[in-house]
């Protein structure tokens, strides 16, 4: 029994692949020599994306700037106050 699965490839991959004799046996045994080396699926994590686990580490306050925190923050302030904006003119 053979199940049907979608699976996208950049589009230089997929013309190659689309230009083989038999395009899905390639891949069949492309993906079972890759799992017989051990090569594990990898797990969606619950959060998503590395973006989405930036945005969270910011929003829960895990990710610090630790010891130069205070002079980013120094540093910021100097930025604004000697940087105008044109909203700033009114």
């Amino acid at each position: 029994m053979a199940v049907k699965l979608t699976i996208t490839f950049p589009d230089n991959v997929a013309r190659k692949v689309c230009r083989l004799p038999n395009p899905d046996e390639f891949v069949s045994r492309a993906v079972e020599r890759a799992l017989e080396q051990g090569a594990a699926p990898v797990e969606a994590s619950k959060e998503g994306s590395k973006w989405n686990r930036l945005v969270h580490e910011i929003a829960d306050g895990s990710m610090s700037l630790g010891e130069q925190a205070a002079r980013f923050d120094r540093d910021r302030r100097d930025f604004r106050e000697q940087f105008r904006f044109k909203h700033d003119e009114d």
